[in-house]
């Protein structure tokens, strides 16, 4: 979802929204053992340095099946990002409320990512789709998150790049891992 034009950002203190949404939103997926640092240096999702784990590209040891679950098990953490970014921006940042424009535009997005990569149909995106945005919709409607959120972002655009082990640290401080 590198290249879909709400992921553009328009200000670095609107990019900061964004990576500190990816982060809480990889702790939430629980994937935060997925990436080695944050850094607003990088465009998009590519804020985030991931672990060579999040690369797999195959493993002769995993049957079929259990390689399929895997890229999907990746598909839905992209689909996250994308969603955690987006909503962190809009709710955290704007103040707004997600309207259907933004959560049509983030399921296109999903479906045709699914398409590419996981040869997924638009009614197998869904229910992938549907239980990660009614998660961050509701993570990032409370008040304590935000709240949160606005202190992460700030810590990043003053330190520009938090390693696992500060974003770790920051979430806990903020007491909402």
């Amino acid at each position: 979802m590198t290249d879909k034009k709400f992921l553009k950002y328009r200000d670095e203190l609107d990019k900061s929204y964004g990576a500190a949404g990816m982060a809480l939103g990889l702790s939430v997926l629980e994937a935060n053992n997925l990436f080695t640092a944050i850094s607003l240096d990088g465009d998009g999702p590519e804020c985030i340095q991931f672990t060579p784990e999040f690369f797999f590209a195959g493993n002769p040891r995993l049957s079929p099946r259990g390689a399929w679950q895997y890229i999907v098990g990746h598909y839905r953490i992209s689909v996250g990002l994308a969603v955690a970014n987006a909503l962190c921006r809009c709710m955290v940042l704007d103040n707004n409320k997600v309207d259907d424009k933004l959560r049509d535009r983030l399921f296109n997005a999903a479906c045709e990512d699914g398409r590419d990569y996981c040869q997924l149909e638009r009614d197998e995106v869904e229910p992938i789709f549907d239980e990660v945005f009614e998660s961050m919709s509701r993570l990032f409607a409370d008040s304590r998150v935000r709240r949160a959120m606005d202190t992460f972002a700030d810590a990043l655009q003053q330190r520009r790049t938090l390693t696992h082990i500060d974003v770790s640290d920051i979430l806990q401080q903020l007491n909402i891992i």
